[in-house]
């Protein structure tokens, strides 16, 4: 299974820049675990310019300019290895094949929706809030039996020919339930003990879009939180090609003080779960658990630990919509003024992710990958 997890290595300091000799730069990718890696994102800071990237027997490896000015590209490393690449500055960069890809959909209610070779996800916007539909956290689209972009031409099908993407036509479909709950895998906070739900975003803003990155910033409108009216909460969302998890950093302007932060997954049924102060997950019927469509797994992942995990029932009022009586909770702390960043994603049985503990190896080897990432050393 690949799993390619975004990392910017700290021991990276030194920025690569076109200008200059124009000449070529060394990049010695190290993996401190006893396991191969192949096909993981590492990234370089590149300043500006394009870039083409070359593995040791020079063959090209397809590549990314990132809007923090970074190159990002899939490094495949031996157990307690070490691979070299190289960056030459280009003024004619190839087109690479668009794996990781996403947009604002202004004709679907305003929803933002991504993909990448495995998965596909959303992100309910204000126009769908404005019908009176309460639809807070996450959604899942399953993929299946495609690597290629999937996303455009469900929407169009579903909007200009009445082919419904609550039907799989070979590739997945949608079968995933949100409504009023936080779905798989979003953060609120809970300034009371309760969650606090800003609803659909006010603001998208697309950052990165392919082919190896999708990168889009959420921002949410004011709560109040602790006597204090505007506190806005800000998500920048990002998903790499081959992963089956978002790296997502979230922020609260404004936050008057230290407030619980809970990442959560909303629980259909009592079907398995999992919570470790890394880890929570679990395994969801779909939204029509009699009707085959297999079993949807979701989780989310804490690098640095959560200090509890726990089941909240979901308000009786909200139940009936949401279509279920429970959330998992990961719960951490919001600090004024720092970003929190966690994992969150899912794989589908009918996809790669045959079973439950398929899912938990998932899970636990990105985990293990982010706690360990790959030493990028750049050499000019």
């Amino acid at each position: 299974m690949r799993i390619w997890v975004s990392l910017v290595a700290a021991a990276c300091a030194a920025v690569v820049s076109a200008k200059g000799d124009g000449g070529m730069v060394t990049v010695t990718v190290a993996n401190p675990l006893d396991e191969a890696r192949a096909g993981e994102l590492v990234s370089v800071p590149a300043g500006e310019g394009a870039w083409l990237v070359h593995d040791a027997r020079g063959a090209l490896v397809p590549s990314q300019k990132t809007h923090e000015g970074a190159v990002v590209f899939p490094a495949t490393v031996g157990a307690k290895g070490s691979a070299t690449y190289t960056l030459t500055p280009t003024k004619n960069p190839p087109t690479y094949a668009t794996v990781a890809t996403g947009r604002i959909y202004p004709e679907r209610v305003d929803d933002v929706a991504w993909e990448n070779d495995v998965v596909a996800f959303r992100a309910y916007g204000p126009a769908l809030q404005k019908t009176g539909e309460r639809a807070f956290g996450f959604d899942v689209w399953c993929k299946r039996a495609t690597a290629q972009p999937v996303v455009e031409k469900r929407y169009f099908d579903e909007l200009s020919r009445g082919i419904t993407y609550h039907k799989d036509h070979g590739n997945g479909l949608d079968c995933y339930k949100v409504g009023p709950s936080l779905g798989a895998g979003t953060p609120a906070l809970m300034p009371e003990g309760a969650l606090l739900y800003p609803w659909a975003y006010a603001k998208a803003e697309v950052l990165d879009n392919g082919p190896l990155r999708f990168t889009v910033r959420l921002t949410y409108p004011a709560k109040a939180v602790g006597g204090v009216r505007d506190v806005i909460e800000e998500r920048v969302v990002s998903l790499d090609a081959g992963t089956h998890f978002n790296k997502t950093t979230v922020t609260y302007r404004n936050l008057p003080a230290a407030t619980p932060l809970a990442v959560g997954i909303v629980l259909h049924d009592d079907a398995p779960t999992a919570a470790t102060p890394g880890m929570i997950a679990y395994a969801d019927p779909t939204d029509r658990p009699t009707q085959g469509l297999g079993t949807i797994y979701v989780g989310a992942l804490f690098p640095t630990p959560v200090k509890e995990t726990r089941v909240a029932p979901i308000p009786a009022a909200d139940r009936k919509a949401a279509g279920a009586n429970a959330h998992l909770l990961a719960i951490a702390q919001a600090q004024p003024g720092q970003a929190f960043t966690y994992w969150w994603g899912a794989g589908w049985s009918k996809g790669d992710i045959p079973t439950w503990e398929a899912w938990q190896r998932c899970a636990e080897t990105t985990l293990r990958r982010l706690r360990n990432p790959l030493q990028v050393t750049v050499k000019r």
